[in-house]
């Protein structure tokens, strides 16, 4: 992967590898089952080395040294995040103190899922969250007065919005993409530690 070029386009190719380095670390166990399949989805839908880097940046090569991919600005793990959550006939969540990419997506397919955001550590004043709920449900918890942009749609389904307070947090704006089809997407506010149902 050229370091001067993070952003030139990535050939299938260059996914390939990536998801053959990913395959080796989660069968050495470096990567649960989870993180390996957050992992290789987001290689498959990447378009430029740049959004490849971050997926291998913390895992060694084939001889065991520091995978080389390019200028980061900050290559640790944490500043890194993972930026799918899958619940496939299971349930996913990302809760508590985390780091927000400024785009996430979460699916829930014959599944469910939760993205709290009440102690994230959002990466940009406005981030996306994109919400695929299919035979399924995703709730997405916010602290009162942040600012919504819905954009979701429902192929019968269901997309409700219940948020506290005056629109005014700190600037920050959270846009809601995707779609439910014979789901749900549910968006309501709750103040940090408040019990969410």
């Amino acid at each position: 992967m050229p370091s001067e070029s993070p952003d030139l386009r990535a050939s299938d190719e260059d996914r390939e590898q990536i998801a053959t380095l990913l395959r080796r670390a989660q069968q050495e166990g470096r990567l649960t089952l989870n993180e390996f399949d957050e992992r290789v989805a987001e290689a498959y839908r990447a378009r430029t080395y740049s959004e490849l880097a971050p997926l291998i940046s913390d895992l060694p090569d084939e001889n065991g040294n520091a995978v080389r991919t390019g200028p980061s600005r900050g290559s640790t793990s944490e500043s890194t995040p993972g930026r799918t959550a899958m619940g496939i006939m299971s349930y996913a969540e990302r809760v508590g103190p985390w780091r927000v990419p400024p785009r996430f997506a979460t699916f829930a397919f014959w599944g469910g899922g939760k993205i709290d955001l009440r102690e994230a550590y959002l990466d940009a004043d406005e981030v996306e969250i994109r919400c695929y709920a299919i035979m399924g449900g995703i709730e997405v918890i916010v602290p009162p007065g942040t600012r919504i942009e819905d954009r979701c749609a429902a192929i019968m389904g269901g997309v409700e919005r219940e948020v506290r307070g005056a629109t005014s947090r700190s600037g920050v704006k959270v846009l809601l993409t995707g779609f439910a089809f014979w789901g749900g997407v549910y968006i309501h506010s709750e103040e940090p530690g408040e019990r969410d149902d």
